[in-house]
């Protein structure tokens, strides 16, 4: 959402960004020609969070409402719910992005929500709903969207930032990437589970990138099993030169809408080892663009992890492939560029509407 922020912003556009108060940072900030403000109040208490900060967000978007022509949200709860009811109160058009698919996954925590009929009657008035994956538009049509206001679109790349690195550094090749928050989400737990087979003789290296709550015991399970060549790199600002590390890149979770950080890999590169879970198989191919093993499978992750380090024409197919596939399908300005047109076209549509 950043980058699509930053895109629009340098090709004219206003973009202003209403988020939650953090501790400690200003209220108000310029991140380049993005506007960022920190207002959303809310109380962290159970289902008190969301009441908190979907009236929050209201407020402000009636404050705001003679500042922006559009609206997005950048995921279902709560943001969709708050823009659901001002879009229709206000007469501003608003689009929702369906962020993240699977049990833990957006439409999943709206449904399970308390007050959900009401809350799915509120999703449902904003004016369009993106899916990033084909399992994203079948949870927006469970959730009762309707399939002519639901448009199939995907996350983009910065492909002048992520691109393939141009020298020839053997170490990249024996090297394999995880680059995310370590989180039971991202199930990191089975790669290290995998490692002690991959690198039973000890001439391969892994990179574990990314913060969370699961670093310590990640690095507690790393010394109990004796694990040889493991670098936890923390948070890491730079994701471009840790891709330049590393000519593996696994990604083991459990569910994903449309996973940056693969895209990103991939246009960088590297070669992709990922669960067979929706959102992943709208991206890699298995044996085409990379490899694909069964979701918490231990011994399918290892096997194919083993086998591009062990076959270097096999990884190199696999990831130039990823790559252009990357380039053909996310580019990010393509993308920004799709965006601002349904925009402009659901404003015109709707001071048409109000000039009716």
């Amino acid at each position: 959402m950043q980058q699509l922020a930053e895109r629009c912003a340098r090709w004219g556009h206003r973009v202003f960004v209403l988020t939650r108060t953090m501790p400690g940072l200003p209220r108000h900030e310029a991140l380049g020609d993005v506007e960022l403000h920190r207002v959303i109040r809310t109380v962290s208490l159970g289902p008190v969070f969301g009441a908190t900060f979907i009236s929050s967000l209201c407020a402000e978007l009636v404050a705001h409402r003679r500042q922006y022509d559009v609206v997005l949200a950048g995921q279902l709860p709560w943001e969709a719910v708050a823009t659901g009811f001002a879009s229709r109160v206000l007469r501003k058009p608003a689009i929702v992005f369906a962020a993240s698919t699977g049990p833990h996954g957006d439409v999943r925590q709206l449904l399970a929500a308390r007050g959900r009929r009401v809350l799915c009657g509120l999703v449902r008035k904003n004016s369009r709903f993106v899916a990033l994956s084909t399992q994203g538009r079948d949870e927006l049509l469970e959730l009762g969207c309707e399939p002519g206001r639901i448009v199939r679109s995907t996350n983009g790349v910065d492909l002048e930032h992520y691109r393939p690195a141009t020298d020839n550094c053997p170490e990249r090749n024996r090297t394999v990437l995880f680059l995310s928050r370590l989180s039971p989400a991202k199930n990191p737990q089975v790669l290290l589970r995998a490692w002690k087979e991959i690198n039973r003789d000890g001439q391969y290296r892994l990179l574990v990138a990314g913060d969370g709550p699961l670093a310590e015991e990640l690095r507690r399970l790393t010394r109990e099993e004796s694990l040889r060549n493991v670098d936890f790199l923390g948070h890491v600002s730079d994701v471009a030169s840790v891709h330049r590390r590393a000519g593996i890149f696994v990604l083991p979770s459990p569910s994903e809408g449309c996973s940056n950080a693969l895209l990103e890999a991939m246009a960088s590169g590297l070669c992709p080892v990922v669960t067979r879970v929706p959102g992943n198989v709208d991206v890699v191919s298995d044996q085409v663009n990379g490899l694909l093993f069964d979701h918490d499978d231990e011994r399918q992750l290892a096997e194919s992890v083993t086998r591009v380090l062990g076959d270097e024409s096999l990884r190199v197919r696999l990831a130039t492939a990823a790559h252009q596939r990357v380039v053909e399908h996310h580019d990010l300005d393509k993308i920004a560029a799709e965006l601002i047109d349904l925009c402009g076209q659901l404003v015109l549509s709707s001071a048409q509407a109000v000039r009716v």
